[in-house]
Formats: C-alpha cells, sequence, structure tokens
C-alpha cells in the first residue's frame, strides 16, 4: 500500500476552504477530512471519545490534539484500506504548533504531508460570506466572526510561519471568485502533485 499524501487547509472562517475541499475531492476524488466535522461526527455517533468531547466542546474549550490526530488518524486509514484514495485534503488543521508536534508522535511517517495551502482573504470578504452562507451557527454573527477570525489569525500565524520555513507553505487569495480561486487551487496541486 502506497504512502498517502497529505495537503493541509487552512483559512479563516469564510475563506471558502471547505467549498475548495468539496470541489477538490468530487473532481480529483481526493479524501476531504475536516476536523471539526470528525469531532462532530465522535459525538453524533456516541464513539469511544464522544462524551468526552461533548463536554470538553460544550465548555467552549480546545479538544485536545491527541483525540483529533486520533480521529484523523482511524479517518486515514478506514479510507486507505477501502483503497479509494491516496490524497487526503485535511481542512481546519493542524492550527497550532502543538497540533503539529502531535500529528508528528502520533501519525508521523505513516503519510507524506506534501504542505500546507492556506487561502488567504480579506477580513470584510470572510464576514459577508459566513454571515451569508446561513448555516445556522449561534456564532455567525458580526462581532463573533470578527473574534473567529482574529483567533485564527493568532493562533495559526506560528504553525504558518513554521511551515513557510520548511518550504511547504503555498497561498491561494481567496478573495476572487469561487470559479477563479478553484483554478488558482488546482495551479498550487499540479506544482506539487499530479492531479
Amino acid at each position: 500500500m502506497a504512502v498517502p499524501n497529505v495537503v493541509f487547509v487552512l483559512g479563516a472562517p469564510g475563506a471558502g476552504k471547505g467549498t475548495q475541499c468539496s470541489r477538490l475531492s468530487s473532481k480529483y476524488g481526493y479524501a476531504h477530512l475536516s476536523a471539526g466535522d470528525l469531532l462532530r461526527a465522535e459525538v453524533r455517533d456516541n464513539g469511544t471519545d464522544g462524551e468526552l468531547i461533548a463536554g470538553i466542546m460544550k465548555e467552549g474549550k480546545i479538544v485536545p490534539s491527541s483525540i483529533t490526530v486520533s480521529l484523523l488518524s482511524r479517518a486515514i486509514e478506514k479510507v486507505s484500506k477501502e483503497g479509494t484514495c491516496s490524497t487526503f485534503l485535511i481542512d481546519g488543521f493542524p492550527r497550532t504548533r502543538e497540533n503539529w508536534s502531535t500529528w508528528l508522535e502520533i501519525i508521523g511517517e505513516k503519510v507524506n504531508v506534501r504542505f500546507m495551502l492556506l487561502y488567504e482573504c480579506e477580513e470584510a470578504v470572510c464576514i459577508d460570506r459566513v454571515l451569508k452562507r446561513q448555516e445556522g451557527r449561534a456564532d455567525d454573527t458580526d462581532s463573533i466572526v470578527r473574534k473567529r477570525i482574529a483567533s485564527h489569525i493568532s493562533s495559526t500565524l506560528p504553525i504558518i510561519e513554521d511551515f513557510r520555513q520548511m518550504g511547504k507553505l503555498r497561498v491561494v487569495q481567496a478573495g476572487a471568485t469561487v470559479e477563479k480561486v478553484f483554478e488558482d487551487t488546482e495551479k498550487v496541486l499540479e506544482e506539487i502533485i499530479s492531479v
């Protein structure tokens, strides 16, 4: 079995990372794994760590990296065993250096981390997108979205810089149309992975 390729995908709320990952998954058959979706599914499905995760999330705290990375590892293993794809887009991870170090401890060289794909987008555009998408989230209000964006920037900046220094950071300007951002994303992926 070939070593799976991994592309980490980061961007502020509203930058379009979920939209672009879904499009890439549909067109190229990549597996799109969202750290947040995996955590919510573990709670919904009463998984091994579901009760613990629910309690942590209810308190508004961050789920320990070891749990998140274990969920990601299991998802990668499952899809890899099915043989349906060998490239994974991991949406919303790693957000911190601690996330990354935990990833290295648990997953290490079981996968080939190709690069981090960062969707950069102006705050006003991100806010507008989040408010228009109407997902019904309690934290999708103007003031809270601004706080989420500020939190995203402060927490992810160190790990983004680490990937930049490793030569493993690719940036796509995400303020354009969905189609234009997708074209630019494909160009970045062609540079690294034969799509």
